[in-house]
């Protein structure tokens, strides 16, 4: 890689000669490729990290289009993590960019945290950051937790064994519904982009080894007002993750779940890979099927499934997970 391109970001005192190499060592897991992990990916593209690894399980929708960093309309219907690899790869070639279509459940989790030297939260939902909190405590692996919502949102570096963790911050997860979506309560769109800035620069200062880096502090941003403000979390004595080290998120969970942008996904009891061609070909009578960008999209009883070649599927036109089990068990599942 050439090391011109970074003349600006090594002639920094904070980062200098040590860390812009350290960079061109790390490896950076980003969990999902939506707004927030499309701005960090990118960041951290640019600012030198040597290995980018990216997960994703959806998409790439009209809607996501106003506040995303990466995708164009050639990208919709294709999986997030595949268009967003071939984005970076096109900004820099010689970056090593891994990507994942596949739901971020406790057993990837631990695979992909224990190749990773620091993750970025580019999640949606506050249920798998428990996960990734989970496997990031358990291993010892810093990450940054992020969320946007509205206007505004906030962000914090978790140092596993130096400071708080996200179940320190939220001991337990709200119960469903609690916490509006995206859907509901709208986003503007350079939110994203700007705590992924100071996400990204958190996670750069962690992989240059930056001793500036001030464990469990919490930054809130209000784009829309101009406000700013910072809080310290300390970290809990009985918090069952960084303090018990119990790692309950990191069991396995329900097989369907509601997603932030509607619908339904449903994983598959075991590993495997589906044959799309072949279920295509079953589902055909039933209703249009056609297969496109690697998933299969499905019109069957007045509901939208689309199946990916791990076996997951997500079922739009529902809101019920039961339902949306039983469709998935009588369509896909054998």
């Amino acid at each position: 890689m050439a090391l011109d391109r970074f003349a600006r970001q090594r002639v920094l005192p904070e980062l200098g000669e040590g860390g812009q190499r350290r960079l061109g060592e790390a490896t950076a897991l980003v969990v999902g490729c939506g707004a927030l992990g499309t701005h960090g990916a990118e960041l951290l593209l640019r600012a030198g990290v040597g290995r980018l690894l990216l997960v994703d399980r959806d998409l790439v929708e009209e809607t996501n289009l106003h506040r995303v960093a990466l995708f164009t309309p050639d990208d919709l219907g294709k999986p997030k993590a595949l268009a967003a690899a071939e984005a970076l790869r096109r900004i820099a070639p010689d970056t090593e960019v891994v990507p994942r279509v596949a739901h971020l459940g406790p057993e990837l989790a631990r695979e992909l945290v224990a190749d990773s030297d620091v993750v970025l939260d580019g999640l949606d939902n506050l249920e798998t950051r428990y996960v990734v909190n989970d496997a990031c405590v358990e291993r010892g692996i810093p990450w940054v937790y992020t969320a946007v919502l509205g206007t505004g949102g906030m962000t914090m570096a978790i140092l596993p064994g130096k400071g708080p963790c996200l179940r320190c911050l939220f001991p337990d997860p709200p119960p469903p519904g609690a916490i509006p979506t995206c859907a509901e309560a709208g986003i503007l769109g350079p939110v994203p982009a700007a705590l992924a800035a100071v996400a990204a620069a958190q996670a750069i200062a962690v992989l240059a080894g930056s001793a500036d880096l001030v464990p469990g502090r919490l930054l809130l941003l209000d784009l829309w007002r101009g406000r700013v403000e910072g809080t310290d979390v300390v970290r809990a004595p009985g918090c069952p993750a960084c303090g018990r080290r119990r790692f309950e998120f990191l069991s396995p969970g329900p097989s369907a779940a509601v997603l932030c942008g509607g619908g339904v996904q449903v994983l598959p009891r075991t590993r495997g890979t589906v044959d799309l061609a072949d279920l295509q070909g079953r589902l055909a009578p039933l209703g249009p099927a056609r297969l496109a960008q690697g998933v299969l999209v499905a019109q069957i009883e007045g509901v939208e499934l689309t199946v990916f070649p791990d076996g997951r599927a997500v079922v739009k036109g529902v809101s019920d997970p039961a339902r949306a089990q039983a469709l998935y068990d009588r369509y896909v599942a054998r």
